[in-house]
């Protein structure tokens, strides 16, 4: 299986953490990343294509280049100073400016603070220079990235396979920022901001890698503008976060103040936006209503005169007594009315057509993905089938020699992975096929098993108890799917508190 699609499968399950973490708290078909993720890294596919601009944004917001072959096998750092000076951005640097201005008369320092014209220290970033393009995971250059992620985490994401692509998409941005070893700071959100993940170096990186992975608690609701908020706070809060950009990641239309929301921006923070699927909100009556009656709205004033023009109108032919002139003010008042209709419809079609569009708007670079199928992305056939008989092969060779922790682990994974591909499998013969590797390496999960408990309890099974090796004969005599589900759990709960037994972590 040299150079196949999965040579580095249990590599990248390891390194997302899915080795390590008990089976009933991973996400449902959490296998289904790997195959997004790994169809990602294929550029001629369409889904790169237009996930691209994304996937390669730098911190000023334009496409990252490709490394430079010619670079020299070294990383060479500038010095610089730690601090540079520059012009107050927002209120909140207020407490950061250089203390010698607090010395300035009252009247000068507001005039300054109302101006902007304060000055306040600011962390210089190092500069990078020649570096090694071949390195596998060590990269840094001038093009070191400074990115914030929100992430979706509502209950809409787990429509569609949404979720699932969210979390390729994550996965395959933060294996290329990892290179570069970028500053990366992430929350999810729904009805709840989540907790602050940053991203520093390779620890890090690794970290907040299996974080996003393991999601899979999602809320109800959308709350977009808070998290855009709280992450401009971050933002500013932070001096070592100067400069950074947000990426948001989400599939909820959700409607937005946007005025206030570009306020909060400001001139030095940049929204990206990836929009999974195509939903869409519609403005309601009252929403209409409340807008057109807004009085910071500038075509509410003209609305506004040509009420006042019509009642006044209606008023001056209520009160005459000339036939004539009663004519004149019902020609006058209609001109009036249809005028008024027509800036109320002109309105409000600008109202309906805007809604829900604002975070689009205030973007600088959006991106629009239809949802995934599955099955059509996968495109699973005769070679794939092929590359997963030579991994199954593998680990059973592994496993004829040596029935470890680790084997046993593979096989359990690889058990899910079949689930997966045999749920997106639309050819009904590889589906089969599929359905009879699975059954085999079930079998040979079980017999492993089982050859330990005819042992005595060899070294993988000294830590049970009587009731674990009850439950555990019990859940082996069934060889139902639901049952099987039900030991599988069991057993990965036992790996647990195997690796405790042996100290820790294998």
């Amino acid at each position: 299986m040299r150079g196949g699609a999965y040579d580095h499968f249990f590599d990248v399950m390891e390194e997302v953490g899915f080795f390590e973490h008990i089976y009933d708290a991973l996400p449902e078909n959490f296998t289904a990343v790997f195959e997004i993720a790994r169809i990602l890294e294929d550029e001629e596919c369409a889904l790169s294509r237009v996930l691209q601009p994304v996937l390669s944004l730098t911190s000023s917001g334009t496409v990252m280049p490709p490394p430079e072959s010619t670079q020299e096998v070294e990383v060479i750092i500038e010095e610089m100073e730690e601090f540079e000076a520059g012009l107050i951005r927002n209120p909140q640097h207020l407490p950061r400016i250089y203390n010698s201005q607090w010395l300035l008369p009252d009247q000068v320092f507001y005039n300054r603070l109302a101006k902007k014209e304060l000055w306040v220290p600011y962390p210089r970033r190092p500069r990078y220079c020649a570096v090694d393009p071949d390195a596998d995971d060590f990269r840094p250059d001038h093009r070191k990235q400074k990115l914030y992620i929100l992430l979706d985490t509502s209950s809409s994401m787990a429509m569609k396979n949404r979720i699932h692509l969210a979390k390729a998409i994550v996965y395959y941005f933060l294996k290329r920022n990892m290179k570069e070893l970028g500053f990366i700071t992430l929350r999810t959100f729904d009805t709840k901001i989540g907790a602050l993940h940053e991203a520093r170096d390779t620890a890090g990186f690794q970290a907040l890698i299996s974080h996003v992975m393991r999601l899979h608690v999602l809320g109800n609701g959308t709350a977009m503008a808070r998290a855009i908020q709280q992450a401009v706070g971050d933002i500013n809060a932070t001096d070592t976060l100067a400069g950074t950009e947000l990426l948001i990641i989400t599939d909820g239309a959700c409607a937005l103040e946007e005025q206030h929301i570009r306020g909060l921006l400001g001139d030095h923070i940049v929204i990206n936006t990836i929009k999974i699927g195509r939903s869409h909100i519609v403005a309601s009556e009252s929403h209409i209503r409340d807008s057109i009656n807004d009085e910071d709205n500038v075509q509410h004033a003209v609305i506004e005169r040509l009420r006042t023009r019509e009642a006044e109108l209606r008023r001056k032919r209520d009160r005459t007594q000339s036939p004539q002139l009663r004519r004149r003010y019902d020609e006058q008042l209609q001109t009036a009315r249809q005028e008024l209709d027509r800036q109320v419809n002109a309105m409000t079609e600008e109202i309906i057509v805007g809604y829900g569009h604002e975070l689009e708007r205030l973007s600088n670079l959006y991106l629009q993905v239809d949802d995934v199928d599955l099955p059509g992305l996968f495109d699973i056939r005769e070679e794939q089938y092929e590359e997963i008989c030579a991994l199954c092969a593998q680990v059973a060779c592994e496993v004829d020699l040596c029935c470890s922790l680790d084997q046993l682990r593979k096989l359990a994974l690889l058990i899910d992975h079949l689930d997966v591909l045999i749920q997106n499998t639309t050819n009904p013969a590889l589906r089969k096929r599929f359905e009879e590797l699975r059954d085999e390496i079930t079998r040979r999960f079980t017999d492993c098993i089982e050859l330990q408990m005819e042992k005595g309890g060899g070294t993988l099974l000294r830590s049970m108890t009587p009731a674990d090796r009850h439950d555990l004969d019990f859940l082996l005599s069934s060889t139902s799917a639901p049952q099987f589900n039900i030991w599988r759990a069991f057993f990965w709960k036992l790996l647990a508190r195997f690796r405790t037994f042996l100290g820790g972590p294998r």
